[in-house]
């Protein structure tokens, strides 16, 4: 499979009138300078952030309003992908510039097909709904970024916890232990387990009708001590004298029914939207009272979010929003008490002519056999008669929605055993050997003896992790990770292989072993197709990957330039030809 090549990078700043170009090399490339404080994470980022990566840029490059463009080829096809705020633009081989409004849904779909990304994951809200995940989940195994990356693996992108518990599927997908034709099964378990869940509801609703009947017509002991046949016939016998009041009386039964379930779902919708409305009140009260400046910094996880003008007038249309909900769900709440109303005094009605049908049919028919006690019974029996009739017709139905429950389960149970069946478990066990292999022999060409691999059993343990060697000696175990990653990856080939980006790999000061054998370890394992990106300060240590490698050298300037502005901001007009 093709992998996927950086090959140049347009930014530029309409506020700072600076703009500037970087291109990038097939193989070995050097993002350096000679201190910390020229940009060299910031640009490497740049490049996941112009394709939907998201890192974390600084409060400073946030307030730049970048507009860039990537240049990328996968194998021999090269792709174009522009970005200004959120709003994303493609242009495929000869093709036309296309616009998405957001990263998320039809640009992650679009930019998945061309990465051959098929991982999904259910939406946090609606967990049979699979979604296409952002591009930073594609980018995850390919960048070590300089704050996040080295503390723990898969780390280097904030805010993935839009999807619940996605390590899994992700880590396993990208090393080949779930195939592209998993999700496709996966997919058809989500399809039917929502039609299962649709056919739960149903069954909910005709238990609430067979509870409203029997709170409105008691059954008459009568009627519950004929047999089958003997209910069947009676039942055709009066209703040939009633048929025409039977039958309506069972229609405002079942719409009774029918409305009050509405009506408790409905409550319930406007009880979340009350709750919705009074907290974007509190959010906007608090962004406009209580934040200081145009960022608010989230003191738990150190998440920033955006607290500008825009964004509190976004909060107050939310609210508007919600508070518009809650007079649609009043207004239909309202109708339905009135429609509840009308109906309980049409079957009010509905039930006295049949009284009067039931007490004729009762006095030609009974009045020499019964007694006080009897005549002095408030349920009717042509009552009993509508009600068993009602409770037989529904539970016939709510038999047919189980069956079809009990048929969605089955169903699900076969494709769960395709899943399984799509990789052996001698396969995957085989897998685990060559993961853990490679993790040992990268440990040892690192001299990193010192981390425990006893508990790391797949690349799903990074969390076990550790070393008792300092500092360095573990930053080196998370290196070796890795790269065993990343020869996982290559030999599954479940999609396109990316460029690797890692920054700065100098972490914690490698004094106790040379810097220099840990870029010489890296040009060695890194395959020789695939392009590698480091961020590294021009110091000795990084002569020999240095002259292997094409430089981009950061100065004083730092990335942008205003001397530059006019030459590459029309390069940027991506967004005007659309």
């Amino acid at each position: 499979m093709p992998n996927l090549v950086f090959k140049r990078l347009t930014i530029a700043s309409d506020i700072l009138k600076s703009a500037n170009q970087y291109n990038f090399k097939p193989r070995f490339n050097l993002i350096t300078g000679n201190d910390n404080s020229l940009g060299k994470s910031t640009l490497a980022k740049l490049l996941f952030w112009t394709l939907g990566g998201d890192p974390s840029l600084d409060f400073t490059w946030q307030s730049f309003d970048v507009r860039a463009l990537v240049d990328f080829t996968i194998g021999n096809v090269e792709y174009q992908v522009g970005r200004y705020g959120n709003a994303m633009f493609l242009r495929r081989p000869q093709g036309e510039w296309e616009r998405f409004q957001k990263i998320t849904g039809e640009y992650s779909e679009a930019f998945a097909e061309i990465a051959k990304f098929g991982a999904l994951l259910p939406n946090r809200k609606e967990t049979t709904k699979l979604e296409t995940p952002p591009p930073a989940y594609y980018f995850l195994p390919f960048y070590i970024d300089q704050q996040r990356g080295w503390s723990q693996a898969w780390n280097s992108f904030p805010n993935l916890e839009q999807y619940a518990r996605w390590q899994k599927t992700i880590i396993r997908y990208h090393t080949g232990y779930l195939l592209p034709e998993f999700f496709s099964i996966e997919e058809k378990i989500a399809q039917s387990t929502l039609e299962k869940k649709n056919a739960e509801s149903d069954v909910r609703k005709i238990e609430t009708a067979i509870e409203v009947v029997k709170a409105y017509i008691p059954t008459n002991e009568k009627t519950v001590a004929l047999t089958s046949s003997e209910f069947d016939a009676l039942s055709a016998e009066v209703n040939i004298e009633i048929f025409k009041l039977q039958a309506k009386q069972e229609e405002l039964l079942r719409m009774i029914a029918e409305i009050q379930t509405e009506r408790v779902f409905l409550q319930g919708q406007l009880d979340l939207a009350k709750l919705a409305s009074a907290e974007l009140e509190k959010d906007y009260t608090f962004s406009v009272e209580c934040v200081i400046g145009e960022t608010l910094i989230c003191p738990l996880c150190g998440t920033v979010y955006d607290n500008s003008s825009p964004n509190r007038a976004s909060i107050l249309a939310d609210k508007d929003e919600a508070d518009n909900q809650v007079q649609a769900l009043t207004t239909k709440i309202s109708k339905l008490e009135k429609k509840y109303i009308q109906s309980q005094e049409r079957l009010t009605k509905t039930r006295s002519e049949i009284d009067i049908i039931n007490s004729k049919y009762n006095q030609d028919e009974f009045s020499s056999e019964l007694d006080a006690e009897l005549k002095s019974e408030k349920t009717s029996f042509l009552d009993s008669l509508a009600s068993r009739s009602v409770q037989k017709h529904v539970k016939q139905t709510m038999e047919t929605k189980t069956a079809f429950i009990c048929n969605i389960d089955r169903t699900n149970r076969i494709l769960k055993d395709n899943q399984k069946k799509l990789l052996s478990k001698e396969e995957r066990e085989e897998m685990d050997a060559a993961f853990k292999d490679n993790l040992a022999k990268y440990v040892s060409e690192l001299k990193a003896q010192g981390v425990n691999l006893s508990p790391i059993e797949s690349p799903m343990d990074y969390k076990k992790l550790y070393g008792s060697g300092g500092a360095a000696e573990s930053t080196r175990g998370i290196l070796a990770y890795y790269m065993a990653v990343l020869s996982q990856i290559y030999a599954a080939k479940n999609k396109v292989f990316s460029a690797v980006i890692i920054d700065t790999p100098n972490q914690q000061e490698q004094a106790d072993f040379n810097y220099e054998k840990i870029l010489q370890f890296l040009m060695n394992t890194i395959p020789s197709d695939v392009q590698l990106i480091l961020c590294a300060m021009n110091r000795n240590e990084i002569e020999t990957y240095k002259q292997s490698a094409h430089v981009i050298a950061l100065d004083d300037d730092k990335i942008l330039s205003r001397t530059k502005y006019n030459e590459f901001r029309t390069i940027l007009n991506f967004d005007d030809s659309i």
